[in-house]
């Protein structure tokens, strides 16, 4: 079963196997991930040639056929494969999973262990949306959707700014885990602080949860502190 996750890729070694439109597509966009890229192929788009122009990726002009898949396997963080050949994919498969490679099989929804999604996002918020290869349409169709909302929803950036805030300030005052979770709620839920927010008044909204913070930790701190039935010690 695959599950969501976003992995760093700065600098990662991905190799994409295919020089056509779909393989120009996921270079592209692991480029734009500060990925390390290199695309194996006979034949390469214009896009790919200008991006090897501008140092942007690294072009091996080679039969596929002809490559040594255990070497590349044991080489590069991320393989993907960009090309109609369902044997090819088997082959590569196994080999990737020899050597515990990730692997993007463009072409075969059913066989890949890595999905690529369509993504969206705004001002620090980012989603992915997939159908696991059952229909791209659809899945750009509710990427769409998520991204309209996004962008009609200018109250959530204050939010996710001010909880933001919260978080570290948290943290910096070394307020444990189970405290900063029951906090997290607290504060989201409170009515003064979802006014602030509403109102875009970031820094009294931030100062205010700050106040909720310190109310909570010294009011609990005393309730600890303090001995049975009100008697000193």
């Amino acid at each position: 079963m695959r599950v969501p996750l976003y992995i760093e890729l700065s600098d990662k070694k991905v190799a994409v196997i295919g020089g056509g439109n779909v393989g120009t597509n996921r270079a592209r966009k692991f480029i734009e991930a500060g990925a390390d890229v290199t695309v194996f192929s006979l034949e390469f788009t214009d896009e790919l040639i200008n991006l090897e122009k501008n140092n942007l990726v690294k072009l091996v002009r080679a039969d596929v056929s002809d490559l040594d898949l255990d070497k590349i396997a044991s080489e590069y963080y991320l393989i993907v494969v960009a090309l109609n050949d369902r044997e090819y994919n088997k082959r590569i498969l196994r080999i990737a999973r020899k050597y515990k490679t990730l692997i993007n099989l463009a072409n075969d929804a059913d066989m890949t262990e890595v999905v690529v999604p369509f993504e969206g996002g705004k001002k620090g918020i980012r989603f992915a949306v997939t159908t696991e290869g059952k229909s791209g349409i659809v899945a750009r169709k509710v990427r769409d959707m998520f991204q309209e909302t996004l962008e009609k929803n200018e109250e959530i950036y204050y939010f996710l700014r001010a909880m933001e805030h919260l978080k570290k300030y948290m943290k910096s005052s070394g307020i444990p885990i189970d405290v900063r979770m029951k906090l997290y709620s607290i504060v989201s839920s409170d009515e003064e602080f979802k006014r602030l927010v509403k109102e875009e008044r970031l820094e009294k909204a931030r100062k205010y949860a700050e106040s909720l913070v310190d109310r909570y930790v010294r009011e609990g701190t005393d309730d600890r502190q303090a001995p049975p039935d009100g008697h000193s010690v």
